[in-house]
């Protein structure tokens, strides 16, 4: 995960100093695989919230 994050980093550094040097279908790989890696993360974050939000319910 934290790879596919540092990729998403390194591909806007990229784009910000030096776009005329960056290897787009480079870019466009690394950018999917965060893109995956922000998707899964916010599944698992909307699953934790469904279980607080059930856990809240039985405490009531």
């Amino acid at each position: 995960m934290m790879d596919a994050l540092a990729c998403a980093v390194t591909v806007w550094t990229r784009m910000e100093n030096q776009p005329h040097e960056a290897n787009i279908g480079n870019c466009k790989r690394s950018l999917i695989k965060a893109a995956h890696a922000i998707t899964q993360l916010w599944g698992d974050v909307l699953e934790e919230e469904g279980r607080r939000k059930v856990g809240q319910k039985a405490l009531a």
